[in-house]
């Protein structure tokens, strides 16, 4: 016995008409992945001061054009230099100073990426800096030198990037002493990954403009 069952039509159409919504929207998900991805390569193959120029332009409109090409070559530079991306030492700087290099925390900490003075004095002879040059910390260079080597110590330290931002913004005495009583926030650290999101955003969106 053959027992055949009938659907009302409204059903299949329904039916069908679902289905299709959905491979659409799933072709149209990968679209715009691939466009992402292809975006995202063009991005990585083109030179980084070019690019951190252009997002310079958006996110720090209010400096002068030479203190936007300060940032775009020391970060483009130290960035190579210590093995980051650069777009995560512009989100730092964002997250930091918002771009001010004059700032002044209110525990000392001086310039684009708040460096304190003695953190600049002790690293200064890794880097073979003078004593003088690593008081400069308003100096855009001097300042990103010191920042980008200082986060790529804590990396070095903990293995991990995570950790590390926490160190760099605590302090590792501090990390360590939260990290063990459990007590790490990990605001620091989910502030600049997300800034670090929102520019290479914007630097695909500059670079496809």
């Amino acid at each position: 016995m053959i027992i055949r069952i009938a659907f009302p039509l409204s059903l299949l159409v329904c039916l069908f008409t679902t289905v299709l919504a959905g491979l659409v929207a799933a072709n149209e998900s990968s679209m715009y992945e691939a466009r992402y991805d292809r975006a995202l390569d063009r991005l990585q193959k083109t030179p980084p001061e070019d690019t951190l120029l252009k997002v310079l332009q958006t996110k720090a409109g209010d400096l002068s054009e030479e203190e936007r090409g300060l940032i775009a070559r020391s970060v483009s530079r130290y960035s190579r230099i210590d093995g980051h991306d650069p777009y995560l030492l512009l989100a730092l700087i964002e997250i930091e100073s918002g771009f001010d290099r004059g700032a002044v925390s209110s525990v000392g900490a001086k310039g684009l990426m708040q460096i304190r003075p003695f953190v600049a004095q002790y690293l200064a002879e890794e880097l073979s800096m003078s004593s003088k040059k690593a008081a400069s910390l308003h100096d855009v260079d001097t300042n990103l030198q010191i920042g980008s080597y200082y986060l790529a110590k804590m990396i070095r330290r903990y293995g991990n990037l995570s950790l590390a931002l926490e160190a760099y913004n605590l302090g590792p005495a501090k990390m360590d002493e939260l990290r063990q009583g459990g007590e790490l926030q990990w605001r620091f650290t989910s502030k600049v990954k997300m800034a670090m999101v929102r520019l290479k955003k914007l630097a695909i969106i500059e670079e496809n403009a």
